[in-house]
């Protein structure tokens, strides 16, 4: 925002220098990004008379001026248009800088002839758009003034960035009010007084807000009678000297007052509104709408527009329509005023891609007080400039009134908080200059009544902060040491590193894995299919990061999207965050009513290796995912977990998929992801995913390591195979020869499995090698087939299996 220094000392008295001032504001919170003066942009321009015009006599569209300051003539050599004996214009002297084309200004021939300056037009000096030619200025004028003192901008602007929390300073009066808090002094305002005639409003207009939330309150007025013209420089120059464009008397006023006291309103021209009346509500989904400029939007049903009886006239909050706009036949006027709730302007604003002055505003909340303060201001403007009359009495419709809050400031929670020690005396003190009223005190502190216009003020550590930035940073000598002991308390457990990140990073960075970091945010539609019941966001960027992700397989997705769509074509990724849901508040969480889950998404497509001579190229499969998942939990110790068939669908994964289970909780499932999903995500490639729920295994308490000896003792292996039912899973079989092969069985693998020919139709061979091991002893032949023997009586009870020769 760029803010006048001429304008701001209308408001409040103060002698700093603009070097101290500066400092002072970027103390205070409000950060000087830039410095304009307006007397060095203008110097060496003034204001000049021509005395004679003749044709250049090798140019037919070039004039030769003699142009006189009224101290020294000077010969011009001009091409606009419209340049003539005995106007008054503004010279570009030798060494004056011309702002819109930039260039500075030397002697120089033109075709022959030397040309002493140029007479300039209104874009090239940044005043306005040019109408053809140079700035003609009325006659009249005095001749030898400088520019700058003509147009009353000997002012110097600062521009200022403010952060998102420091809504009460997007005008004059919330800067002026914090400096005079700084300053100890008071802020002037001045009331104009209302000249109120005629009828009563309420023959001409009424007012309805179907939509309460999202429009607390509006309010409104009418001007009758109005005559639309230019308004008086006084206005125009000192909207431009703050990058406004002046419009006209009655929408130039609505800019004025909103830059002065930060509260945007909207005239409408009363003619044109149907059936006399404003309805604040919502409209169709689909409904077509022209703002102001020009462009056709179209809206939904969560918008909050400004309706007449028959149409939508404005985006309340954003952006007028082009049905009711002010113009040079308007003679009645509707002026608005109102409070829009900060996120539904904020959702609008976005959705229609319009950046407003309003809706920079609104988004981050005006003083709901403030509203008829500043509709009466401008209306009396209004009414001044355009010679109309104020109809008498003011529509002001506030259903529910907002009641201001009151927050209890401890005096040395402050002071801890801080870090120094200031008295309870100018902690008060301080409070009350920033315009927060002491509702009672005691010795403990003091309860603040918050101004309306505070809306960044919600908690005691915001009062706190005030405290300080009102103190000065520069006085609050940095101490660094800590009051705190650490060696006292444990960290909480969810906030705590979770005891495996480290190790799980480490194993699949060396198998090759590229670890992603995602967003917790995500759009509803991809929401939708992981969980109904979201976490959605109160103020979010946009729609599509609106809620917060209820898993982080759809990042995962995400990311393997963008990652084929530039061609990759080999990918191994995993991404440890968390996912957010909603439970009953009766559920111990740490923050109530949500849970925050730790999950492991490790996911593989494309290729299984990179090209390479000695290996024929394939697609990665589902052993592969299984294995990393197997590979990954025997590195973490982490026993007693059970790879078991999906009893019912997951919205993630295809049938092709495992629940990985402790006793009878899933803890994570491994297999390929749904042709859904992935057409959601525009994947035509398989993918695989393990996804682990790290709340749950950080819960299991991995096997210690422990050493034992090497047997220096020759082992015996046994190679067995079962002709079994395909039903019968060979995991089953394993468990089964694990439990019966005794102390002197030392591991199983399975080494082949068979169907087709020589098999009976419904069966399959799957054959299993027995490695069979003393710590103390060459083993006996007769022990080793006694453990055989057993395993296969067990395999062949339990599931009516054939040995195979």
């Amino acid at each position: 925002m760029l803010l006048s220094i001429k304008w701001l000392k209308e408001l409040v008295d103060f002698d700093l220098t603009i070097e101290e001032l500066d400092q002072t504001l970027t103390m205070l919170g409000i950060e000087v990004e830039g410095v304009i003066d307006y007397s060095k942009k203008y110097d060496k321009f003034y204001i000049a008379k021509v005395i004679s015009k003749e044709k250049h006599p090798d140019a037919d569209k070039l004039s030769i001026c003699k142009v006189s300051d009224g101290k020294e003539e000077r010969t011009i050599v001009c091409g606009a248009p419209n340049v003539d004996t005995g106007q008054t214009i503004v010279l570009a002297t030798e060494g004056a800088f011309v702002p819109g084309p930039e260039f500075e200004i030397a002697k120089r021939k033109v075709r022959g002839i030397e040309s002493n300056g140029m007479i300039c037009s209104k874009d090239e000096l940044e005043l306005g758009e040019s109408t053809g030619g140079i700035w003609v200025l009325p006659e009249g004028t005095e001749i030898g003034q400088s520019l700058a003192d003509y147009l009353d901008l000997n002012d110097t602007i600062f521009d200022i960035s403010l952060t998102p929390n420091k809504a009460d300073c997007i005008s004059h009066l919330g800067v002026a009010r914090d400096l005079a808090a700084y300053l100890r002094t008071k802020v002037k305002t001045e009331n104009k007084p209302l000249d109120e005639k005629g009828e009563n409003i309420s023959k001409s207009l009424s007012v309805e807000i179907l939509d309460a939330e999202k429009c607390p309150r509006y309010s409104a007025r009418v001007i009758r009678n109005v005559k639309i013209q230019e308004s008086p420089d006084w206005l125009k120059n000192r909207l431009i000297a703050i990058g406004l464009r002046p419009i006209n008397a009655a929408v130039d006023v609505t800019n004025y007052v909103m830059y002065e006291c930060g509260q945007p309103m909207h005239a409408f021209d009363l003619d044109t509104v149907s059936g006399s009346k404003i309805i604040v509500k919502t409209v169709e989904n689909k409904t077509k709408f022209t703002t102001l400029d020009s462009k056709e939007r179209e809206l939904d049903d969560q918008m909050l527009m400004i309706c007449d009886a028959e149409k939508p006239i404005a985006v309340g909050g954003v952006m007028g329509g082009e049905n009711s706009e002010i113009t040079d036949c308007t003679t009645n006027i509707i002026l608005e005023s109102a409070f829009f709730h900060p996120s539904s302007v904020r959702r609008t604003s976005k959705k229609l891609a319009i950046q407003s002055d309003s809706s920079y505003r609104f988004e981050r909340g005006v003083d709901h007080e403030n509203v008829v303060n500043a509709l009466n201001k401008a209306a009396a403007m209004i009414a001044e400039l355009t010679g109309g009359e104020i109809a008498e009495g003011m529509i002001d419709v506030y259903p529910n009134e907002i009641k201001r809050k009151e927050i209890k400031l401890r005096y040395e929670r402050a002071r801890k908080v801080i870090g120094i020690n200031i008295e309870d005396a100018l902690i008060k003190e301080m409070m009350e200059a920033l315009n927060f009223v002491v509702v009672s005190e005691d010795s403990e502190g003091i309860l603040l009544e918050v101004p309306p216009y505070r809306v960044d003020v919600t908690m005691e550590v915001d009062l706190i902060e005030e405290v300080a930035r009102l103190f000065n940073y520069d006085n609050i000598e940095p101490n660094y040491a800590s009051a705190v002991n650490f060696g006292a308390y444990n960290v909480p457990k969810e906030l705590s590193l979770p005891p495996f990140r480290k190790k799980i990073r480490d194993y699949l960075v060396q198998n090759g894995f590229n670890e992603i970091i995602t967003q917790n945010m995500m759009d509803p539609k991809s929401a939708d299919i992981f969980a109904e019941n979201h976490v959605v966001l109160a103020n979010p960027l946009g729609e599509e990061l609106s809620i917060m992700r209820p898993s982080t397989i759809a990042s995962m997705l995400k990311t393997l999207n963008h990652n084929i769509r530039v061609g990759n074509s080999r990918m191994r990724l995993f991404e440890l965050g968390k996912s957010f849901h909603r439970v009953d508040e009766k559920v111990p969480t740490f923050i109530e009513g949500f849970l925050e889950k730790q999950e492991l998404t490790i996911a593989i497509a494309g290729k299984a290796f990179p090209k390479q001579w000695s290996m024929a190229e394939r697609d990665v499969d589902y052993y592969d995912i299984k294995g990393v998942a197997e590979g990954l939990l025997a590195q973490l110790r982490i026993e007693g977990l059970k790879f078991k068939e999906l009893k019912e669908e997951v919205p993630a994964f295809s049938k092709n998929t495992l629940a990985i289970v402790k006793k009878k909780q899933i803890v994570g499932y491994v297999g390929e992801v749904s042709s859904k999903l992935k057409k959601h995500y525009d994947i035509e490639m398989p993918v695989f995913i393990a996804w682990f729920d790290m709340n749950a295994i950080n819960e299991i308490e991995p096997l210690r390591p422990y050493y034992s000896k090497v047997a220096p003792f020759p082992g015996s292996t046994r190679d067995l195979a079962f002709i079994v039912a395909k039903e019968v899973k060979a995991d089953d079989i394993l468990n089964q020869i694990m439990q019966n092969g005794g102390k002197l069985l030392q591991s199983v693998n399975i080494f082949d499995v068979y169907e087709g020919k020589n098999l009976t139709s419904g069966k399959k061979s799957i054959a299993y090698s027995l490695h069979f091991a003393a710590p103390d002893r060459t083993l006996k032949d007769q022990e080793v087939d006694q453990a055989t023997n057993k395993v296969i009586q067990a395999i062949q009870k339990k599931f009516e299996a054939e040995l195979r020769g």
